[in-house]
């Protein structure tokens, strides 16, 4: 399956963004790129989870759906 790479661009884009935040500490990258991930991730499974009318205890299955789109799976 081919990985997003729009979404992939924009969890790059806000990764940069948050390190020039910080003050652009080095040997960090990782740190910043997990961060905006997860930022995306939680974005994508709320937005799933009010598009579905809010159902109970369906949280991680959103979570876990929005995690597969953003890692291209």
């Amino acid at each position: 399956m081919q990985k997003n790479t729009a979404m992939a661009e924009r969890v790059r884009q806000t990764a940069y963004f948050l390190w020039q935040q910080d003050g652009a500490p080095e040997g960090r990258a990782m740190e910043y790129w997990l961060r905006a991930k997860e930022m995306h991730q939680r974005e994508l499974a709320y937005d799933r989870w009010l598009a579905e009318g809010t159902p109970a205890d369906s949280s991680e299955l959103f979570w876990h759906e929005a995690g597969k789109e953003i890692e291209g799976k």
